[in-house]
This record gives C-alpha cells, sequence and structure tokens, in this order.
C-alpha cells in the first residue's frame, strides 16, 4: 500500500501504538504533533488533510524519521502501518532441508487451504465450541474468511500472512457466544491462537490423552478435529517442515493479559502426526462409508500395460453430503479409467462413483468401486 492511501487516523494511531502521544497544540495547524517522553528532542508531524497536496511527501519525512528511530527499513514500517487495524496470523515454514528452490505447488496450495480452514474453525468454535463442527461453512465463518486477505510472503523466507481487518464485520447475534461485544473478528483469532498453544502444550508436555479427554468432556471445548486437521494441511511429508505461527494484532482493540504481542508458536515437523492422531479422536466416529458421490477428477496416475491401454489411481475431489469437498485416491480398470480421462479432459465435467470411502487423512481411499459415470459437465 502507498503512504498516500494511508488515512491521517490510521498513521496516527499506529505511530501511538509505538509509544508516542499526540500533543494538541497541532490540531489548530491541522496536524498530528507526535510526541515521546523517552525521545524529548523529537517530534513525528502528520498531516490531518489526507487531500493536500504534499501529504505523501510529508508523511514519507515523517515514517522515515520514526523508521532510522525504530532501526526499520521504511518499506517494512509501511507495511505494519497499513495493517495496523488487522488481525493477523503468520505461518513461516521452515526445514532441516533445502527449501530455497522453492516448495512443492501441491503444498503451497495445501498450505493456504490449510490457513482458511484454520479461520473456519476457529470461528464456529467461537460461534458454538464443539471438538467436531459437523459443517465449517456457517453463514457467520464464511462471512469472516471472506473479508480475510492473503499478505505477501517476507523476503528471504516463506511465511503467508493472513488478515482481516479487526471491525470487518459486526459481531454476529447467536445465543452461544460467549462475548457478544466484543470483535467477531478478534475472538476467532484469539480462539485460533489458544487452541494451537494448548494443542502445542498438551504435545511437548507429553499429556495429549488428558488433552483429548479434556476437550472430548469441556462445554467448551478450544480444539476441535477440525481445527487439527487444517493445522495437516500446513505440513509436507516430503519437505519435513516445521511451523513457525505467530499473531500480530491491530492497535485499536485492547488484548487480554494472557495474549503476549510478540508470541510465537513452533509446531516441528514431528508433531503432525500427533495433532492427526487427535483429529481422529475429536471426530465425530470415522466409519467406512458406502455411498454415491459427485467429483471430479484432479490426477491421473495410472500406467499402460503392454497393449497401450492405461488403469491404475487417479485422484478425486468430491462433494461430501454435508457440502465438504476433500481429495481421495481411486483405482479404476481400463474401461473406468478412460472414463476419468475424457472427465479430466474436460474441467467442467463431473463423474459419478459408488464406492466405499475409508477414514483417515487427504488424499482419502475409494475403495469397491461398483459405477464409475461421466454425469455431463458441471455448472459452467
Amino acid at each position: 500500500m502507498a503512504i498516500k492511501d494511508l488515512s491521517p487516523s490510521v498513521l496516527r494511531d499506529f505511530v501511538k501504538s509505538l509509544g508516542w502521544q499526540s500533543l494538541p497544540d497541532g490540531i489548530v495547524d491541522r496536524l498530528y504533533v507526535m510526541h515521546n517522553a523517552a525521545m524529548p528532542r523529537r517530534q513525528i508531524v502528520i498531516p490531518m488533510d489526507q487531500d493536500a497536496p504534499d501529504y505523501a511527501e510529508a508523511c514519507e519525512l515523517a515514517l522515515s524519521k520514526l523508521a532510522d528511530l525504530q532501526g526499520m527499513k521504511l518499506a517494512d514500517l509501511i507495511q505494519l502501518a497499513a495493517i495496523s487495524r488487522d488481525d493477523s496470523i503468520y505461518y513461516r515454514v521452515t526445514s532441516d532441508g533445502a527449501v530455497d528452490d522453492g516448495l512443492p505447488l501441491s503444498f503451497a496450495a495445501s498450505l493456504l487451504l490449510g490457513a482458511e480452514q484454520i479461520l473456519l474453525a476457529s470461528a464456529c468454535t467461537v460461534l458454538r465450541p464443539e471438538a467436531h463442527h459437523p459443517r465449517l461453512h456457517r453463514a457467520e465463518a464464511t462471512l469472516l474468511a471472506s473479508h480475510a486477505r492473503f499478505g505477501h510472503t517476507e523476503r528471504g523466507s516463506f511465511v503467508v500472512r493472513v488478515s482481516c481487518a479487526v471491525d470487518a464485520m459486526e459481531t454476529p447475534s447467536v445465543p452461544d457466544l460467549a462475548h457478544a461485544n466484543e470483535s467477531f473478528v478478534r475472538m476467532t483469532m484469539l480462539s485460533a491462537r489458544n487452541g494451537v498453544r494448548q494443542l502445542v502444550r498438551a504435545i511437548e508436555e507429553d499429556s495429549l490423552s488428558r488433552f483429548v479427554d479434556s476437550q472430548r468432556a469441556a462445554a467448551s471445548p478450544v480444539v476441535s478435529s477440525n481445527l487439527c486437521e487444517a493445522l495437516t494441511r500446513l505440513h509436507n511429508d516430503d519437505v519435513r517442515n516445521n511451523i513457525d505461527m505467530s499473531f500480530r494484532w491491530a492497535t485499536t482493540v485492547a488484548l487480554p493479559q494472557d495474549a503476549a504481542a510478540g508470541e510465537s508458536i513452533r509446531i516441528r515437523s514431528d508433531y503432525f502426526g500427533r495433532i492427526d492422531d487427535v483429529r481422529r479422536e475429536l471426530g465425530a466416529v470415522e466409519l467406512d462409508r458406502d455411498d454415491v458421490f459427485i467429483g471430479t477428477v484432479e490426477h491421473l496416475n495410472g500406467e499402460f500395460d503392454i497393449e497401450g491401454n492405461r488403469a491404475g489411481e487417479v485422484v478425486m475431489a468430491l462433494l461430501l453430503r454435508g457440502g465438504a469437498i476433500i481429495k481421495a485416491r481411486v483405482v479404476l480398470d481400463q474401461e473406468q479409467y478412460a472414463r476419468a480421462v475424457a472427465a479430466h479432459l474436460d474441467d467442467r465435467a463431473l463423474v459419478r462413483v459408488a464406492g466405499r470411502l475409508r477414514p483417515g487423512r487427504q488424499p482419502r481411499t475409494l475403495t469397491d468401486v461398483t459405477s464409475f459415470i461421466l454425469i455431463g459437465p458441471g455448472p459452467g
């Protein structure tokens, strides 16, 4: 965001969050004159009129001075000012292996999907705390996710930032909401932070069994199976990555005393298997499901035989009855595989497949396929 797009009140509040106070005398001249008792000879001056011809130049001068005092680059300070009214979650990917050449594209996609699912699961926990949410796409949770923005990765590392203005939406009027007068965005972000923090602590203290039992028995559990599933999307078995999860809070809403501003939670690579165990424990009992599913063909992994016929594994995106979309592997014979190829070539094509969906991490496994039928294009 350019300096000219930052309003005077945003800049004033941001500078105040760094320990500066506004002097009332400057208001007469349409200026925010900021004073810091620790630096009595320094002042930061911000024009109050954004449409003034020299507004951008004056603000750049003020922020350049502030950046020097903070020991920061001007560009980094401007970015912090731009999101100073947002609550943000940062996901830093680290690994003992080499990731300088980039991340697998499929993992990058999974990372973003997991970040979105963490928001949805946390919002649902705020609205109605449960150990397992049958569906995540409640209207209020979906609306919050629609207000969230994906931020640029930071230089020199793989960092995903997901931000949402703390006042992006009104707090929903639902009976189970514990703090109806607080920001729904802030409650959702704190729910994500508290859930991950307690989950990681239970793993590190080797008290996971007691923790799972406590969540099952709690009237308002802080961790759901949905949150655990979202966290597993942040890990790639080949990359063997850690995730450093940190938070930056909007300066306009006070934090509770137990929430530290600079807190970071490290989820080590070997924790993700334990987190998936918690997902299974907290989830509704997963059984084999014999059903008919509608889906699309995402990947063709079959092999050719000596006669040039192809059969084997494909990966599908299946739509479940509750509205969720999951990935599943299925092994097809030659005739079924030919239909899968036709469906894969037409990005509007849908397939109806009957079989047994096995529980577990995605991609799940679909076995005992009794039919695999191309049913034509989906919505255009």
